[in-house]
């Protein structure tokens, strides 16, 4: 089964600005929420290690990221697969994001679908509500970031 989700977050930086910070690991590494490791995979994708706090738990997620229809500073669909350590099954996401200038910065819009399989199929619920916020927060902090580096 595939799920759906959307949303968008008005930030106060420009497009480019926001480019710039999802276009360098290191930066993007400080934005992600609860990333613990990020590291290029020498082919323009990008090797990722998050740890997900759950209620008693924490799930680390191996994620390995790739860019494609890239129109820099517009638009940008991240496509990521993953699997979490210790539980069985695999996660793949692909996120369509568009960026656009506002007065006041930039728009981030997104609309993507997650697919679980596995184990993991049978938390779809918590992954779904936890994926939303996940992203919100991931775009305030690249706003964050951007902010820092200009």
């Amino acid at each position: 089964m595939i799920d759906e989700f959307s949303g968008s977050v008005q930030i106060g930086t420009s497009p480019q600005a926001t480019w710039a910070v999802i276009q360098d690991p290191a930066a993007l590494g400080r934005a992600l929420p609860d990333c613990e490791s990020i590291e290029s995979d020498g082919s323009g994708g990008l090797k990722i290690v998050v740890a997900i706090k759950q209620m008693f738990m924490t799930v680390r997620v191996d994620l390995h990221v790739t860019y494609h229809d890239l129109d820099q500073p517009h638009h940008l669909r991240l496509d990521l697969d993953g699997a979490p350590r210790g539980l069985g099954g695999a996660l793949h996401l692909t996120v369509p994001i568009e960026i656009t200038a506002v007065p006041t910065g930039a728009r981030v819009d997104y609309q993507g679908s997650l697919e679980l399989e596995g184990m993991l199929a049978s938390f779809r619920k918590q992954v779904r509500e936890g994926l939303q916020a996940q992203l919100d927060r991931l775009v305030r902090n690249i706003e964050r970031e951007a902010a820092a580096k200009g």
